[in-house]
């Protein structure tokens, strides 16, 4: 019995010893495992966490450099209507705002106190020859006397009195030359009276033009102030586009006339006010448009093509900092669970640029890719991961 027993414990032992192996085995394969699952979720999620860029690639293209500015359509000429004399206003025909044509009576002027002015100016110079006639027979009679000193006396006096007769000459020119001008004043162009210094009974004020016309025949011109640094790309003779809203938003072609610093209504400019005034200018475009009639609003559309480019980024990939402008380069590295991304700095050298893109003069290669977008902060060395 005893033998019995003993042969069974021998043939228990070696099962034993398996099944604690196999025990062994299961547990070091179920570690190895949770450990690979660990590093692989806890790699997901550390690339989840990492920062999402949109790259592109540097291209050949062409800048465009557009030009706008609203502003206003104005005449390009305004005619001041005017008189020689200050006679006192009898009616006046039109007002501000009213069109007018050329050859129109804008006033009219009470001309008979000049008439009676005239009149007198004329028997004072009927006056001055009867002077110079008598200062005439006064030399004859020294001569004759032969008194030398009274001579000479009466010759200074006859040459005074003739220089007071080409003066009052030179003023009976001028009465008449008023008077035969007419007691109206008539307008030289067709227009918009835009000033109007007459008034019934009383005379114009003195240092003022009488009327002050718009001169349709002379065109519009669309006044506009811009960015210097936009000005630059733009010429005088350029043909550039005009949009008038009111006019159902036409674009009227226009010839840009003149580039200038904007014109202070201060007169000089000092500190400040020069140099913001220095970041501006002011662009004066010709327009000929049977539509317009001055005061629209409008905008201004120019737009120079440059030479093409090698290599063209999108803006929103160039970055400033202390050390000069640069890019951010994807850069890749291979690791023991596949690629790793890691975002690169770059210095470039920019030459030039327009609303969107900008040329890279050196830093970077066709090849290279370029971080545009990131969905969080990015700096040089840190790891990013590639937008879906």
């Amino acid at each position: 019995m005893e033998s019995v027993e003993h042969q069974l414990q021998q043939q228990q032992q070696p099962l034993a010893a398996s099944v604690h192996k196999r025990a062994v085995r299961n547990v070091i394969t179920a570690f190895a495992f949770l450990m690979v699952a660990l590093t692989l979720f806890s790699n997901t999620l550390l690339h989840f966490s990492l920062p999402q860029v949109i790259v592109e690639q540097a291209a050949p293209g062409f800048l465009s450099h557009d030009v706008t500015g609203t502003g206003t359509v104005e005449v390009a000429e305004i005619a001041d209507l005017n008189l020689d004399t200050r006679w006192t206003v009898d009616q006046v025909f039109v007002k501000v705002g009213d069109r007018v044509t050329a050859g129109q009576t804008i006033a009219t002027f009470r001309t008979a106190d000049a008439r009676s002015t005239l009149l007198d100016e004329e028997a004072r110079y009927e006056q001055k020859k009867l002077s110079i006639g008598k200062l005439q027979d006064g030399l004859i009679e020294a001569e004759r006397n032969g008194n030398a000193l009274q001579s000479r006396s009466v010759e200074r006096d006859l040459e005074s009195a003739k220089l007071d007769l080409q003066i009052q000459e030179r003023k009976l020119k001028q009465l008449r030359g008023q008077l035969e001008q007419g007691a109206a004043l008539v307008s030289s162009v067709s227009g918009t009276v835009v000033e109007l210094n007459a008034s019934a009974g009383l005379a114009p004020q003195s240092g003022r033009p009488i009327a002050r016309v718009t001169d349709e025949a002379k065109g519009f011109q669309f006044v506009t102030t811009v960015d210097a640094s936009k000005a630059k790309y733009v010429s005088v003779g350029d043909e550039v586009e005009v949009v008038v809203s009111s006019l159902h938003n036409a674009r009227l072609k226009g010839r840009l006339d003149t580039i200038r610093d904007p014109v202070s209504s201060a007169g000089s400019q000092t500190g400040k006010s020069a140099s913001a005034s220095s970041s501006r200018k002011e662009l004066i475009v010709v327009l000929n448009d049977d539509r317009l009639t001055g005061g629209e609003e409008g905008e201004l559309f120019a737009s120079k093509k440059m030479p093409s480019s090698r290599q063209l980024v999108s803006n929103a990939a160039v970055r400033e900092d202390d050390g000069g402008k640069y890019v951010l380069v994807l850069k890749e590295k291979k690791g023991p669970l596949g690629s790793e991304f890691y975002a690169q700095r770059a210095a470039v050298t920019i030459p030039d640029s327009d609303d969107h893109k900008a040329e890279i003069a050196s830093g970077i290669s066709p090849i290279d890719k370029v971080i545009v977008t990131n969905s969080k902060p990015v700096q040089d060395g840190d790891r990013v991961m590639m937008a879906q």
